[in-house]
């Protein structure tokens, strides 16, 4: 790896608009394309101009690309956990029988071509798109390709030591490691596609198949936007988006037997490594009851880890005290004691750079710029640590960046995009120096009185490399 002090990103969907408009022309179907100013190439940028920053705050839709490789390279990310998605049927199936008008509004709310929704509408197997996936990404694995008039490459990785033992030749690279976000990916919650109930046998083979690849991903989600029939999952989306896809969502859903079996199977070294659990998008029954599991099951082996959320500012969802009002409250977001529970397994916390999710509207409103949305991101690394420090843990060692770039999210005013995540730390830096300096600062333990430098290379990439290190092996 780089000796300089280059970013990882937890979560973030490189490929999910250009693998969408590779569908645009059959020629060019599935393919990544070596050229950027092809839409269906990875390194393909559309810019945020005023216009799309309008669109963007008036309907919270981004029609620009926010993690494409060529806004990567220039937002000196390093290491990118890169999320394979699938999307769910119910996310791209027609509005209230108007073919044309439904892929129009979808279209409008993912930004990856009518052609690629047309394509999924058909589909009856998520299985197959998720191998189609992964082989765009596999299809310029350490290829050199022109960006900025300079030759660039991305390489995939199946281990930390891959990272670690890379010896630089000078060309920039940006090392990729595969997650998958929802596990209906292994054919669960079709029945929109006609299938009553999932078949276990072939769910559970699908996961062998999975963990048989050169890259195998690293982690997965265990749920998504919709009913899986693996456990219950959150309330995802707002706004306009909302309106369109109408969302359903049951919080007294467990894990279900199905979903046993998938952790069982997904946990388990005996059918090749270990693919870890992302607690993102589980409802709070489920996560409560892997938390459970995990405690009775692996003595401490697997550490919990949310690959792209924030707090809620709540104690615990059985008191439900609300200790800071200045956060969003939604059940998607995090506990306090589950705060606990990710530190005490050495596990980690990805940082969601999306408006919606990680303050309270009344703070979001006024955002202008970059100092106040750094603010936000700030304000979610200093809850984790104050409650931390209180517990006698170490405050600053959870958390982590983790965008959701290109996941349909509303990104905050001033890091719209990969590209402008090197003049964060900057600002963060301030805040930090803020807070070290006020009393509550002034009262943490003294391991944990590092400096406002510390605290930031810890986020930006200190945290994501040590828990690489001991789990991504």
């Amino acid at each position: 790896m780089s000796k300089k002090n280059l970013f990882i990103d937890l979560h973030s969907h490189p490929a999910l608009k250009s693998f969408g408009r590779s569908f645009d022309d059959p020629k060019t179907e599935k393919r990544n394309n070596p050229n950027r100013i092809r839409r269906n190439s990875i390194y393909h940028r559309k810019g945020v101009t005023p216009l799309r920053k309008k669109i963007n705050n008036l309907l919270t839709l981004t029609k620009f690309t926010q993690a494409d490789l060529t806004s990567v390279q220039r937002g000196k990310l390093q290491v990118l956990v890169v999320s394979l998605y699938p999307m769910e049927k119910q996310m791209i199936l027609d509005a209230d029988g108007v073919k044309l008008t439904g892929r129009l509004l979808r279209n409008l709310a993912t930004g990856i071509g009518l052609k690629r929704i047309a394509y999924l509408q058909q589909m009856p197997d998520y299985f197959e798109d998720l191998k189609d996936e992964y082989y765009y990404y596999l299809a310029l694995h350490n290829t050199l390709v022109t960006v900025d008039g300079k030759k660039v490459r991305y390489r995939l990785v199946a281990n930390y030591a891959e990272i670690e033992q890379w010896q630089d030749d000078g060309v920039p690279t940006v090392f990729l490691i595969m997650s998958i976000e929802g596990c209906h990916v292994f054919n669960t919650g079709l029945q929109l596609a006609g299938r009553p109930k999932a078949n276990t046998k072939e769910v559970l083979a699908n996961i062998d198949v999975v963990k048989k690849w050169k890259y195998p991903p690293f982690f997965v989600g265990l749920a998504h936007h919709f009913d899986n029939e693996l456990c219950g999952h959150e309330k995802s989306m707002n706004g306009l988006v909302a309106s369109i896809l109408k969302q359903k969502v049951n919080d007294d859903q467990g894990i279900t037997p199905l979903g046993h079996r998938v952790i069982e199977k997904l946990l388990t070294t005996s059918n090749g490594s270990r693919i870890f659990i992302d607690l993102k998008h589980m409802n709070v029954k489920s996560r409560y009851e892997y938390y459970e599991l995990i405690k009775a099951n692996y003595n401490s082996e697997i550490p919990f880890i949310v690959s792209h959320g924030a707090v809620n500012g709540i104690n615990n969802p059985i008191h439900n005290n609300r200790i800071d009002p200045d956060f969003n409250d939604a059940t998607i977001n995090f506990y306090d004691d589950e705060i606990f529970r990710i530190a005490r397994s050495k596990g980690i916390f990805g940082v969601q750079l999306d408006e919606r999710r990680i303050a309270n509207k009344r703070l979001v409103g006024p955002l202008v710029g970059r100092n106040k949305s750094a603010l936000l991101v700030w304000y979610q690394i200093e809850h984790m640590a104050k409650y931390l420090d209180v517990l006698g843990l170490d405050a600053w060692d959870v958390q982590c960046l983790g965008t959701d770039f290109d996941g349909i999210i509303d990104p905050l005013p001033g890091f719209w995009t990969a590209k402008d995540l090197d003049k964060l730390p900057k600002f963060l830096e301030k805040h930090a120096k803020f807070f070290l300096q006020s009393e509550r600062g002034l009262q943490l333990k003294p391991k944990n009185r590092l400096t406002a430098k510390e605290i930031v290379d810890k986020f930006m990439f200190g945290n994501a490399k040590r828990f690489l290190a001991a789990h991504f092996r």
